[in-house]
């Protein structure tokens, strides 16, 4: 179902995926990744190691929004205040919420150099060869590699052309892959900004995007999901081919009509302030489960007060930053193009 009301329509199965791929990413970082790098003191918690792959769900949702996005988008400055005022503010909101969490009650390891902290505000900080401060924050910087090159795409007005496009990314992809496991490096700046190791994901999003609208092509586009899977296979570990395989088969079910029992309230709240539930859970909530299990609570217990903390937070974030500061700069934006055409 396509919500209306707004200059882009949302489509309302996508942000209940969104918001259950965030809160699998959390349960994944409150249980296993905890474990991994801090330990549990208040007990053994079940392990929930698939919530990683929450991410490439993410990456399929970008592949369809952007392009969805771009086709109903009418200059590249459109789409840049549009993306900018979507993902900076509440960034910028979590990163100070997190910097002082973390140098002041937070864990030694937490804490960056100021050269790293201040290089974090970019979002590319790991391009950069900086330490994240949030350990969420590495998927940032693909999202906005993956804006940038739809952009350039959207700008030679080679859109048309997405098929072409996919077809080396996936070639690139597979090539990639193959040359890590021969043990050859293919170059680093070419690899991180053509985001080849994930460039995939977003390929099957565009391509379920385009099954949804043109069901004319379906032929083509089936294909093209095929090839997808290959690259896949061939340059990324077969875990990943069957995470992939999963992506695919909810994305399946969403073209064919089959999720709109997502289109629940509940599933609509944790949709809305799923990002800013990405920016503030990881190390505020190590931090939280840390303090409580070392004063005696159990592990679940401090699991689920993070948890409930984490939620708390993301909610003011997306109340008190995020949508008004998005509303503001979209304002701004179309009063100034109104003003420019009346003068």
């Amino acid at each position: 179902m396509v919500k209306e009301g707004s200059p882009s329509a949302r489509v309302v199965e996508l942000d209940a995926l969104r918001g259950i791929a965030a809160v699998a990413v959390m349960a994944y970082h409150y249980t296993t990744r905890y474990a991994e790098q801090i330990g549990h003191a208040g007990g053994s918690l079940p392990s929930m190691a698939f919530g990683k792959y929450g991410v490439q769900l993410f990456f399929l949702i970008s592949g369809f929004v952007i392009f969805m996005t771009l086709e109903r988008t009418r200059s590249a400055a459109d789409f840049v205040v549009s993306r900018f005022s979507r993902l900076f503010p509440a960034y910028w909101a979590a990163m100070a919420i997190t910097a002082a969490v973390v140098y002041t009650v937070g864990l030694r390891g937490q804490r960056l150099h100021m050269e790293d902290l201040l290089l974090n505000v970019t979002m590319v900080q790991d391009f950069l060869g900086a330490e994240e401060l949030d350990g969420s924050y590495w998927t940032l910087e693909i999202e906005l590699f993956f804006y940038a090159q739809m952009l350039l795409w959207f700008v030679l007005g080679w859109l048309g052309r997405v098929r072409w496009i996919i077809g080396g990314w996936l070639l690139l992809a597979a090539l990639e892959g193959l040359l890590e496991k021969a043990g050859w490096h293919f170059p680093y700046a070419m690899r991180e900004l053509l985001i080849l190791r994930h460039a995939p994901f977003f390929a099957l999003g565009i391509l379920f995007y385009r099954l949804r609208t043109r069901p004319a092509e379906w032929r083509g586009n089936v294909a093209m999901i095929a090839l997808a899977l290959l690259a896949v296979g061939i340059g990324q570990k077969p875990l990943m081919l069957l995470v992939a395989v999963v992506c695919c088969a909810i994305f399946a079910g969403f073209v064919r009509g089959w999720l709109r029992f997502l289109d629940l309230s509940l599933f609509a709240f944790i949709g809305g302030i799923s990002y800013t539930l990405y920016l503030v859970h990881q190390s505020v909530g190590f931090v939280a489960i840390y303090r409580l299990e070392h004063a005696g609570v159990p592990a679940w217990a401090a699991v689920l007060a993070s948890m409930a903390l984490a939620f708390a937070l993301a909610t003011a974030l997306h109340r008190l930053v995020e949508k008004p500061a998005m509303e503001w700069i979209r304002a701004e934006w179309r009063m100034r193009n109104v003003r420019a055409q009346e003068a």
